[in-house]
């Protein structure tokens, strides 16, 4: 007979089977041959009700920051039906997402396609824009889309994941040599990327910064291998730890970082990225711990 902890054992191991073949909302994004996309998500503020990008796939950090608006505004312009809602310049129907694009951007957007997902009265909202340039998009029914966007979400911050990938590749380096600890610093950078993006209040402003920080933390995780290891940090920082035995080049790995940031924050503002060593660490307690500290 079916206990409730054996039901409760095969749903938490059938959570853990999904969350492992769960891809990144970046990875998706590429797989389903998208190039513009992104998940706005609802925010309560001393300013007002929000929604801000949390992730995103394809867009500057300019352009994650400035799709930020009031949560009235989408409220009145989306329907809650979790199915897909297409406004289209043949139409003309774009001029009242005017202010959420630069210029030259708005003038060059050929269509956004809008999905409400996850919750009726406050749903997440994934955003995927086509340019006059690229190809047709096709789109997946709008239920297999939401669904797997719900799971994107859901597991994005498995701490359990992070945590026993951590615990792997540090034994690994270990091997090796000390943790070298670096943080990576992009505050000043995307300050200089978000002059003048008008966004009402620091507890906002923060939770931009902090979606960039993430979008830029997909992107140069690449350049540091297993075992090497990064994780975003707090303010604009992301953790680094690499493993090597003999010391590293920090100005040409900053050299690096800046070149694949270019996308995300621009060649001006990556200029401004700080690389600084935090010292070494001999054990994988203090290591993990400088990882997922704030």
């Amino acid at each position: 007979m079916e206990t409730e902890n054996t039901k409760g054992g095969l749903l938490r191991r059938a959570q853990n089977v999904l969350a492992d073949v769960t891809p990144t909302f970046t990875n998706w994004s590429k797989r389903s041959g998208f190039i513009r996309t992104a998940i706005l998500a609802p925010c309560s503020t001393a300013e007002g009700d929000f929604y801000y990008v949390t992730d995103a796939f394809g867009l500057t950090g300019r352009e994650m920051a400035l799709l930020t608006e009031t949560r009235d505004f989408w409220m009145k312009t989306l329907s809650k039906a979790f199915e897909w809602q297409c406004f289209s310049r043949d139409f003309n129907e774009l001029d009242k997402f005017d202010g959420l694009f630069e210029e030259d951007v708005f003038t060059n957007i050929n269509k956004i396609f809008f999905l409400p997902f996850k919750e009726k009265e406050n749903p997440l909202i994934f955003v995927l824009i086509e340019l006059d340039d690229d190809d047709d998009i096709n789109l997946a029914p709008a239920s297999e889309v939401a669904v797997m966007l719900k799971n994107i979400v859901e597991f994005k911050n498995q701490q359990s994941k992070i945590l026993a990938k951590f615990d792997k590749n540090i034994d690994t380096g270990l091997g090796i040599s000390e943790s070298r600890l670096y943080l990576l610093s992009l505050k000043v950078c995307i300050d200089e990327e978000l002059s003048g993006v008008e966004l009402p209040g620091d507890e906002l402003r923060n939770l931009v910064i902090d979606s960039i920080t993430g979008a830029a933390q997909t992107i140069v995780a690449p350049l540091f291998r297993a075992p090497n290891c990064s994780h975003i940090g707090t303010k604009g920082e992301i953790k680094v730890v690499l493993f090597a035995k003999d010391e590293e080049d920090e100005q040409l790995l900053a050299y690096h970082v800046s070149r694949t940031l270019i996308c995300l924050l621009g060649t001006k503002a990556t200029k401004q990225i700080l690389l600084l060593s935090a010292g070494l660490c001999s054990n994988k307690k203090g290591t993990i711990a400088f990882l997922c500290q704030g």
